[in-house]
């Protein structure tokens, strides 16, 4: 993820594994837990 090893140990566990999960997703090296279609997002009713 090229990120600095001062940038790295600085950076909350939680967080890092969220970038970790995205840049995965990224490669194509896993899929997204949950895929949404706009339609699920916004409302009918606007």
């Amino acid at each position: 993820m090229r990120m600095e090893p001062e940038q790295f140990w600085l950076t909350p566990i939680g967080l890092f594994l969220d970038l970790w999960a995205c840049h995965k997703q990224f490669l194509g090296i896993e899929k997204p837990y949950r895929e949404n279609s706009i339609d699920e997002i916004i409302p009918n009713g606007l």
